[in-house]
């Protein structure tokens, strides 16, 4: 089972991994926060030697969700900001020995309808991403962009017209079920057809459908997970699922409760979680 850091954001590094390692993670999302004290290669490889021989975890990918650098849709210098934001990331997880940079695409400007976002945004952003994703490509490396019901990849249209604009071998989405719930409380499983194979991680929780940051244990909120799961089998999806509790008040007691239950997840979808 994948596990991700930022669902024990409150705790130590260490002891956050040795909580998922508990739990029976065997892989894990690292959250930058939670690497502060990695400012070196020798320090991040250091760590990952640590993790993997210490506690039996894979580095999985890096989470860089919300960074501050991240305003692609500002002044020209905030854009190139943002780039170098993105390629110092990228460098950061190569260190760690993942190829993953888990990220978002943009927080929607207020006012601004889908037509506009369209034509004023999206040449913007598909621009910088096509900067990234050369950056990342000689390293066989990939940008995942993870849309949040604010941002502007939550319009399936706008998503996929970046996506197809982008080498999809370093460019895919990262499907959150607790942000789609918010995001597409009617549809998040007409969304997972939209978006077909373009979806190269998932993101696994569950939601009250109200909430955008606050991922609930699987099987405690209001969605239809197992329409989820038969969504991502019609698609033949065959990327990576991490357990995701971001936000939720009992992230340790959740995640060992629902770990047989994401195994069988994975297992249904042939994965190797």
């Amino acid at each position: 089972m994948w596990g991700s850091t930022i669902s024990f954001e409150d705790y130590p590094v260490e002891e956050a991994l040795r909580l998922m390692r508990d739990a029976g993670c065997t892989r894990v999302e690292m959250w930058r926060g939670h690497l502060k004290r990695c400012r070196t290669e020798a320090l991040c490889r250091e760590f990952a030697k640590f993790a993997k021989e210490g506690l039996g975890l894979e580095m999985g990918a890096l989470n860089v969700v919300g960074e501050p650098y991240f305003k692609p849709f500002g002044t020209d210098q905030e854009l190139q900001a943002t780039l170098e934001g993105l390629k110092a990331d990228m460098h950061l997880a190569l260190s760690l020995g993942v190829r993953d940079v888990l990220i978002w695409e943009g927080i929607r400007p207020k006012g601004l309808s889908d037509s506009e976002c369209e034509q004023q945004l999206l040449p913007r952003l598909t621009g910088m991403f096509q900067s990234a994703v050369a950056f990342a490509k000689p390293h066989d490396a990939r940008f995942l962009v993870e849309p949040h019901p604010f941002t502007v990849g939550m319009n399936d249209q706008f998503l996929i017209k970046l996506c197809d604009a982008l080498d999809p071998n370093h460019f895919g989405v990262l499907y959150d079920c607790c942000h789609y719930g918010v995001g597409q409380p009617h549809d998040y499983t007409g969304a997972i057809h939209r978006l077909g194979r373009r979806i190269r991680h998932i993101h696994y929780s569950d939601s009250d459908q109200v909430t955008s940051e606050l991922h609930y244990a699987p099987g405690t909120g209001k969605m239809d997970l197992q329409a989820i799961q038969q969504a991502f089998k019609a698609i033949g999806f065959d990327g990576t699922l991490t357990l995701d509790l971001y936000g939720n008040p009992t992230p340790v007691y959740a995640a060992n409760q629902c770990a047989p239950e994401v195994n069988r997840v994975c297992r249904f979808l042939g994965l190797a979680c």
